[in-house]
C-alpha cells in the first residue's frame, strides 16, 4: 500500500499543477490540445525520472517516493495521451 501511495500521490500532484501550467496561453488550449500536452510532458518527465533512477543511478539514494512517482507519471501520462488520441479522433470524425 505505502508503494502504492509513493506511486499515485506525487504524480497526481505533478499531473495537476501541469494542468494548471499548460491551460495558460494565449489562445488558451482546448481539452484535446491540453491533454496532449500534459500527456506527453507527463511521459517525458516520467522517462526522465526512470533514466536517472535505474541507468545513471543518480537518484537511487533519494527517498522511495523519489524513486517510485516515475511509475506514476508514465502510467499516468500514457493514460492521457491515449485520451488525447481518442478524442482527436473522434474529432476528425465529426468533421
Amino acid at each position: 500500500m505505502q508503494t502504492f501511495l509513493e506511486t499515485v500521490l506525487p504524480a497526481l500532484v505533478i499531473f495537476t499543477t501541469l494542468f494548471g501550467l499548460l491551460s495558460r496561453g494565449n489562445p488558451r488550449p482546448g481539452g484535446v490540445a491540453l491533454f496532449w500536452r500534459v500527456g506527453l510532458v507527463g511521459l517525458a518527465l516520467g522517462g526522465a525520472l526512470w533514466y536517472l533512477t535505474f541507468k545513471t543511478s543518480a537518484l537511487v539514494s533519494m527517498p522511495a517516493f523519489v524513486t517510485h512517482v516515475w511509475g506514476g507519471l508514465v502510467f499516468g501520462g500514457g493514460v492521457l495521451t491515449l485520451f488525447a488520441a481518442a478524442g482527436s479522433s473522434l474529432k476528425r470524425k465529426g468533421k
